[in-house]
């Protein structure tokens, strides 16, 4: 899924976050800018999509009345410096691991992850099961999308897409896609409910692409993150990829049910 524009993406601030605490954190990845809020219970953490953009901030927002709600910026995002190297979702998923205990965030926490941030929360889950209660997929990036797109894609319209994720230098898409695969085969069972935008690729779509077809594949593999664990719950959104803007409330009601499901809920 191709992450939102630059200028949507800089309109966000995370200074307009509420109340809670917002601190830096060096991890061996690099710098993260962590911000939390809410009181006692579950810990909830956000993950974003490519370019770290902070429109999961009012969900978290409205998560820290029931929940602590975590989120933070990834090296290279936000205010943070960039990072000497450049991340993978598995390098990611280990200053997540790392964040995790030099901030005292207790675990097990919830993961709501969005886009590529889902290609994290995946590894994550993963190689550390024990600090992963659940996971919340927003209209998440899946390790076969970029195959099984290209497949229907002409070599320009192939190219027109890689362009998208170039924007990103920070992040090596490519190699995440290859490392939440390698996830799938010690993913835990653990509770899942993926969110699915309808209107992803369509809504926009962009030019010169066939925004139908990409959306069918969609489709398809969010399907599969639904074959994931016995239990996952998958939900079907009438919204663009950025579903907590078009749909907040079906968000923070997802939230809400997986706390309660796994027995979180204050």
């Amino acid at each position: 899924m191709p992450p939102r524009p630059v200028g949507a993406i800089l309109a966000l601030a995370l200074a307009a976050c509420g109340s809670g605490q917002d601190e830096l954190v060096t991890v061996a990845g690099g710098q993260l800018d962590l911000w939390c809020d809410g009181g006692e219970g579950p810990t909830v953490v956000f993950l974003a999509a490519l370019g770290g953009d902070h429109s999961l901030v009012p969900i978290a927002e409205r998560t820290g009345r029931e929940a602590n709600a975590c989120f933070y910026d990834r090296p290279g995002d936000g205010e943070t410096d960039a990072p000497e190297v450049t991340r993978t979702a598995m390098s990611d998923a280990a200053d997540l691991h790392e964040l995790l205990d030099v901030a005292d965030i207790p675990t097990p926490v919830v993961l709501v992850a969005h886009s590529y941030g889902g290609l994290i929360s995946i590894v994550a889950a993963a190689e550390h099961p024990d600090e992963i209660a659940g996971l919340v997929l927003i209209d998440a990036s899946h390790p076969e999308q970029e195959e099984r797109t290209n497949a229907i894609l002409t070599d320009a319209q192939v190219e027109i897409l890689a362009a998208e994720f170039a924007r990103f230098p920070y992040v090596d898409f490519l190699a995440s896609l290859d490392q939440a695969a390698d996830a799938y085969e010690t993913f835990p069972d653990i509770p899942l409910t993926v969110i699915t935008a309808t209107r992803g690729m369509t809504d926009p779509c962009m030019e010169g692409m066939p925004c139908e077809a990409m959306q069918t594949v969609w489709l398809e593999v969010q399907d599969e993150y639904a074959a994931l664990t016995p239990d996952a719950r998958h939900v079907l959104a009438d919204t663009g990829h950025y579903v907590h803007d078009d749909d907040p409330e079906l968000v923070v009601a997802e939230i809400k049910a997986i706390l309660e499901h796994i027995g979180q809920s204050p």
